[in-house]
């Protein structure tokens, strides 16, 4: 079946406040809520054309001028407060970082680590001969062009009869599409200068309980209350804001679930994921080795069964206080791949568990995919610090880093904690600089 756009505009609903009981999802037992039964749902709908994510119809574009994403993030400071140079999600760090929070907004640039590659500046394009396309987004291997590349009405065609999107930024575009027999909803942020001949980095962001697509995608509060969450300020999570200001800019998926309002569900949304990715890759010129998903809560939920069901598709996750329940999970097949994870000291939602159950066990099974060392026990801050501190797993597989943040809070992505205050702010927040510059390292 072939992805439909429909111009029909449906409002998302405003983000449900973190008081909200059973808001994020994650307090429940695992099983709890399985992914309505066998509904697999048309597992083989992957939307207009599903050949867009494999061989891609870029041929020979695997390079073109090499231009390497403007290079822009290769020179990042890392984070002056972030204790290191390790910051970065490097495989060799080892250490536990940060502590302070206030090198967080530092980062925005960053990509100093990688395994000990030089920046993602670098020749990317690995001096392909190509067809114009140029070198790709990030650093340590050729860009791959998707489908979309040099197709330049791509983005026309895929944005006619959308809509525009409650207090986003112009470039959001709200659009109907049809996945497993049902029309669902998503919102495709397009940077306004979007350069048909670039593969971009492609992130999947998506939301929790309570929330919306039109929430993530205009920056209101995801949890707790406060100043600057607005489309500049926290669209996607904050990762926007970090891709401008780093002038690296990237293409943002914001899907919503069905209905809309409701779960995530991994026989369905893993549909869903495959058919956006198709529809994205087929009219968009996106660099297919570097799709990246993140998410918070229940989001965290999908992103993270996405990191172990998808991983072939992915080349990194970020999770903001993930789990691994409350859905039927798929089965992980160990392949690597790059991980970061944040969770609160005290969060009671979405707890940081044990080996087996909750955020703890979603990084010690990456870690283990990966080949890290596993430590005897991971540095973590304390109740009342107002700090966060990071840890980067060390042995790591080249390329595939594991980071994990705890931070002197509770349930929430935005975190403020700079040694002195904590609470909530879009602009103020430690996690997005710290996510872009594990994101932008590739």
């Amino acid at each position: 079946m072939h992805t439909k756009l429909l111009p029909t505009l449906v409002l998302g609903f405003a983000i449900g406040i973190v008081g909200f009981a059973g808001f994020a999802g994650c307090g429940g037992s695992s099983g709890g809520t399985s992914s309505s039964g066998g509904s697999t749902s048309t597992g083989g709908t992957v939307a207009t054309g599903g050949k867009a994510s494999g061989g891609s119809t870029g041929g020979a574009a695997t390079g073109g001028a090499a231009t390497g994403g403007s290079a822009t993030g290769g020179s990042a400071n890392g984070g002056t407060a972030s204790g290191g140079t390790a910051s970065g999600g490097t495989a060799s760090g080892g250490k536990a970082t940060g502590g302070t929070g206030t090198g967080g907004t530092a980062g925005s640039a960053g990509s100093t680590s990688a395994g000990g590659s030089t920046g993602n500046g670098g020749s990317a394009a690995g001096g392909s001969t190509g067809t114009g396309i140029d070198g790709g987004a990030g650093n340590g291997g050729a860009a791959k062009p998707s489908a979309g590349c040099g197709k330049t009405d791509g983005a026309k065609t895929l944005t006619t009869g959308g809509t525009s999107v409650e207090k986003a930024l112009a470039t959001s575009t709200r659009l109907k599409v049809t996945s497993g027999g049902k029309s669902r909803d998503v919102i495709v942020d397009i940077p306004a200068d979007y350069d048909p001949t670039h593969p971009y980095r492609l992130i999947f962001s998506w939301r929790q309980m309570g929330g919306s697509d039109t929430g993530n995608a205009n920056g209101l509060h995801p949890a707790g209350d406060g100043p600057n969450f607005d489309a500049k300020s926290y669209a996607y999570f904050g990762l926007l804001r970090e891709a401008t200001n780093a002038n690296q800019p990237a293409i943002f998926v914001a899907p919503d679930t069905d209905p809309i309002g409701g779960n995530w569900d991994w026989a369905k949304d893993s549909v869903y994921f495959d058919d956006l990715l198709a529809l994205v890759t087929t009219n968009l010129c996106i660099d297919e080795s570097r799709v990246f998903t993140t998410g918070f809560s229940f989001g965290a939920m999908m992103s993270y069964a996405l990191s172990v069901g998808r991983a072939t598709k992915l080349r990194g996750a970020v999770t903001m206080a993930p789990a691994n329940y409350n859905f039927t999970q798929p089965t992980n097949n160990n392949v690597p791949l790059a991980y970061m994870s944040t969770t609160g000291m005290s969060d009671g939602t979405c707890p940081w568990g044990d080996d087996k159950q909750g955020g703890k066990a979603c990084v010690l099974q990456h870690a283990k995919d990966n080949g890290c060392t596993i430590p005897a026990t991971i540095p973590e801050t304390t109740n009342g610090s107002k700090k966060y501190v990071c840890y980067d797993f060390e042995g790591c597989k080249a390329g595939y880093p594991v980071k994990v943040c705890r931070f002197d809070g509770g349930h929430t992505p935005s975190a403020v904690d700079d040694g002195t205050s904590n609470g909530d702010d879009g602009l103020k927040a430690f996690v997005p600089p710290l996510a872009w510059k594990f994101i932008s390292q590739f």
